[in-house]
């Protein structure tokens, strides 16, 4: 079974055993966990690395979660992923669940990737925008890909809505060979 889906497998997992009102504990605490993986490079390549020992990733882990709110569960699902030999997903599952949680509770997810850094106002606009566009909620993801030199491009479920740069100079250049 591939990483994926057994992270997907987890986090739904995870959200069906969590009772209603401390879903938003949880989320919070799991959003804050997502963040700090992301920014310690030493520690997510620590936990994803099959070099060190599943009773090392776990002790790890709890001094991580401690005096979080919803510390208890995540006890709970470190201690299943060490018993499974799992603990390498953690990252994964996390990010899992916040997409199970925003999906059963009727959100979109959306990804935007712009050509530099954009502030909170141009931020609520966009949500704002694509909320108008496509009448649900929206659960943004924003990205920065300096590749497309300016503009962005808004993946929304199956469609995606290409504003960039790069996209109009390759139409353009596309359209000149044409001509040719």
């Amino acid at each position: 079974m591939s990483n994926k889906i057994a992270s997907k497998r987890y986090s739904v997992a995870l959200f069906d055993t969590v009772k209603n009102e401390e879903l938003d504990s949880l989320l919070a605490d799991v959003q804050s966990l997502s963040e700090s993986l992301k920014e310690s490079q030493e520690l997510s390549s620590l936990l994803k690395s099959p070099l060190t020992k599943n009773e090392i990733k776990s002790n790890i882990l709890l001094k991580v979660i401690s005096g979080l709110t919803s510390e208890k569960i995540l006890v709970g699902l470190i201690n299943t992923l060490k018993k499974n030999k799992r603990l390498n997903l953690f990252e994964n599952i996390l990010n899992e669940f916040q997409d199970v949680l925003f999906e059963k509770r009727g959100y979109q997810k959306a990804k935007v990737t712009t050509a530099h850094g954009i502030d909170e106002q141009t931020k609520s606009n966009i949500q704002e925008l694509l909320h108008n566009q496509f009448g649900s909620k929206i659960k943004l993801e924003f990205q920065v890909n300096k590749s497309l030199l300016g503009g962005m491009t808004v993946v929304i479920g199956s469609k995606m809505i290409d504003l960039s740069i790069i996209n109009q100079v390759s139409k353009f250049t596309n359209n000149v060979k044409g001509d040719i």
